[in-house]
């Protein structure tokens, strides 16, 4: 991979958002995920894309305009690094570090969708990208681990990666490490999601072979250089979780440490992965506490079936069941509106309630998303903004925003832009399917 290999809307966004250097002053600090979000939205609004910043008007427009969220003089001086950038990526392209932005299309589809606007603007990342669509099992846990968690974590590890199934962590000291390498000595991949220096860990001797043999793939959405600090240790986490089709935490501290954080800020996701914990008597309290939260108690040994069989099967059972006639309560929504039943638009708001309720997990997200899908399939037979669906419904535009999202991801509901509509998809795509399929977007 080489530079001119990276798309020109890709060069725009590392240009705003990379790291090549000592910045000089604060204007020439790259754009957070905050500030480049802000940035995104107004190149949609107004039908640019990045590069357009480079090569076309949108740069003008944005200093003409200035918005008052956005500081056009501060994108103009990111955007002129161009020789910083292409000495930076000279620099980590020859040790095999790779590049990809949001604005690529073949950005992991899996941040892509269990995130969106949070997913990083640039992953930067050595090794198989592959991988990243895989899915598997997320292993974490805390630095300092007792002897049984230590082989909990190996176990588990060795029999994810018997079965074929990837071990997704953090690479951190601790659980991070121990699954990881459990993970490997089984024959298994490995994908390690990094908080700090990237280019390091890969030149290890113990990540070399396993790279090479598209065993392991470590990414980091902090440039590959970056020493360790702890909002980027904190931020990983959900970058790791959305990778994974489970996660088990093995063991975490009670209200402090990255995965007691990292487990909340999952289970408090409208539509999240399911998260498993080691719930042994010697287990520490934060696994207590995080089942009392949504989290579901890991299946007892021995695991005489696949993990994947194992740990659907206990998601499934642990959700609230939904009435098989649910789908034929919500019937006579008027085509030429956003007409919703009385009933229907009070179901909607008690799921919400339930689903915002504390503490998390006395409601099932996925059952709640279930109960209302129908509704929101028959609402949007006809293209509907979320705004004017929130309002029939009577709901917070942000928990609907989730579940529209989540139908979307499921090739359930179709986005329609200029501007931006959502509406079902035919019936052989019927909401009442439930199917799990992706449509582009």
């Amino acid at each position: 991979m080489d530079m001119v290999k990276l798309s020109e809307d890709a060069k725009a966004v590392l240009l705003l958002c990379g790291f090549f250097g000592n910045a000089k002053n604060g204007t020439d600090v790259p754009l957070s995920l905050s500030d480049y979000n802000r940035v995104a939205a107004w190149l949609s609004a107004h039908e640019y894309r990045p590069r357009n910043l480079v090569t076309g008007t949108a740069l003008a427009a944005l200093k003409s305009e200035r918005p008052p969220d956005i500081d056009p003089t501060r994108c103009e001086r990111l955007l002129a690094r161009g020789a910083a950038m292409a000495f930076a990526l000279e620099r980590w392209m020859n040790k095999g570090i790779w590049v990809i932005c949001r604005s690529d299309g073949d950005y992991p589809r899996r941040l892509r969708d269990h995130l969106r606007t949070q997913a990083p603007p640039v992953l930067y990342g050595i090794g198989e990208q592959r991988l990243l669509d895989n899915g598997g099992l997320a292993v974490v846990g805390s630095r300092n681990i007792e002897q049984n968690g230590s082989d909990f974590a190996s176990e588990v590890a060795r029999h994810a990666a018997k079965q074929g199934l990837s071990v997704v962590s953090g690479g951190a000291r601790g659980v991070d490490q121990i699954a990881m390498n459990a993970a490997l000595e089984a024959g298994g991949t490995v994908v390690g999601v990094l908080a700090d220096s990237l280019l390091r860990t890969s030149l290890n001797q113990e990540a070399r072979e396993p790279i090479r043999s598209q065993r392991l793939t470590l990414i980091s959405a902090c440039h590959p250089e970056a020493g360790w600090n702890v909002g980027n240790a904190m931020g990983r986490n959900k970058h790791i979780y959305a990778l994974s089709d489970y996660a088990i935490v093995v063991s975490s501290d009670y209200r402090k440490g990255g995965t007691w954080e990292g487990a909340l800020e999952e289970l408090q996701r409208g539509i999240h992965t399911p998260v498993f914990v080691r719930a042994y008597k010697d287990a520490p309290k934060g696994n207590e506490e995080l089942i009392k939260r949504g989290a579901l108690p890991f299946p007892d040994q021995p695991w005489e079936r696949p993990f994947v069989e194992l740990l659907a099967d206990a998601a499934r059972n642990a959700r609230v069941n939904t009435p098989a006639d649910m789908a034929n309560l919500f019937t006579g929504i008027k085509q030429e509106a956003v007409s919703i039943p009385s009933d229907s638009a009070e179901l909607v708001k008690k799921s919400d309630r339930a689903l915002s309720g504390k503490p998390a997990g006395e409601t099932s997200a996925h059952s709640v998303f279930e109960a209302v899908l129908p509704i929101l399939c028959s609402a949007l037979s006809q293209p509907h903004t979320i705004a004017d669906l929130a309002a029939a419904l009577d709901i917070q535009q942000t928990q609907l925003n989730r579940w529209v999202e989540e139908a979307t991801r499921r090739g359930l509901v179709r986005r329609l832009a200029k501007p931006t509509r959502y509406v079902a998809m035919p019936s052989e795509k019927s909401c009442l399917l439930f199917r799990q399929g992706d449509v582009d977007e």
